[in-house]
């Protein structure tokens, strides 16, 4: 028997469900990507200006760092909750709120800082940090 036209039969190993359609991997490539616009279109708005932004206003930068050592702070508690073991993964829903109004927070606050600012790298690294370990609690790595 002779088979012919097999061109379009290639193996594909379809992907699971469970990888393409993670909670936590879809709200982070959603932020990532923002990020990466907001990004691009103020590098084009640079470019295209000859005239320099003024700096941050130093209430702001004050905002931001307050802002970062409160996320900071709630990453520590959220950190001696984990290891506490007569703590259920349940409980740790308060933490987990925290943390995401606290991202929510610093992402505000680095809109407004220029792309150079030193702030805005802290803000940038601090954010991703409360927004990688209140997904992992969503996505379920700390039930118990």
């Amino acid at each position: 028997m002779k088979i012919q036209n097999t061109a379009g039969l290639q193996g594909v190993i379809p992907s699971s469900d469970k990888d393409r359609n993670s909670v936590g991997s879809t709200e982070f490539q959603k932020l990532l990507e923002n990020r990466l616009r907001s990004i691009a279109e103020a590098g084009k708005v640079a470019a295209g200006n000859a005239v320099e932004q003024a700096a941050p206003a130093p209430g702001l930068k004050l905002e931001g760092l307050d802002l970062t050592e409160t996320a900071l702070r709630s990453l520590e508690d959220f950190e001696a909750a984990l290891d506490n073991p007569a703590i259920k993964g349940s409980d740790l829903e308060p933490y987990v709120a925290s943390l995401e109004e606290e991202t929510s927070g610093l992402l505000a606050i680095r809109e407004q800082l220029p792309a150079d600012d030193p702030l805005a790298g802290l803000v940038d690294r601090v954010a991703a940090v409360t927004f990688l370990e209140s997904a992992k609690y969503r996505r379920g790595d700390y039930s118990t």
